[in-house]
């Protein structure tokens, strides 16, 4: 109840919030309008690597990625990894794109850097990239 000059008026609300509803839904399906169909999009939980190097030796062609240490660069942004779950890769970057720098040492290999490696994204996840680093063993 309002009340205005002493008199009572009754207001309701209820065409104030379903005109916001209405309009919340509009721009929401509009958002996702595509040449007359309305596509939703479905992401998954999944946590996505953006970045899989494979580590082998350039020789010999042999998995070591168990020894490497791969560090990722963008900006002020870096990222060590030291794990590999298989012993032939390295993954970092999780649902993070940007433009890298990727550096892998080894003990008794020479630096392996690549410059300007793109990870995008679309709506729901980063999209991989995956490269392999073929380090040079130490003279």
């Amino acid at each position: 109840m309002v009340s205005r000059k002493g008199a009572r008026v009754r207001t309701s609300n209820r065409w104030i919030r379903s005109g916001t509803i209405g309009i919340g839904l509009l721009v929401l399906l509009a958002g996702c309008y595509q040449g007359g169909t309305v596509e939703p999009v479905l992401c998954t939980k999944q946590f996505v690597y953006g970045l899989t190097v494979t580590v082998v030796d350039q020789s010999t062609s042999n998995p070591i990625a168990a020894a490497a240490t791969m560090t990722l660069r963008d900006g002020s942004y870096e990222e060590v990894v030291t794990d590999s779950w298989d012993g032939s890769t390295l993954s970092g970057a999780g649902e993070r794109p940007g433009t890298y720098t990727i550096t892998i040492d080894h003990p008794g290999y020479e630096t392996w850097t690549r410059v300007g490696v793109e990870i995008s994204a679309d709506e729901c996840h980063v999209i991989p990239v995956t490269l392999t680093a073929e380090l040079t063993p130490l003279p």
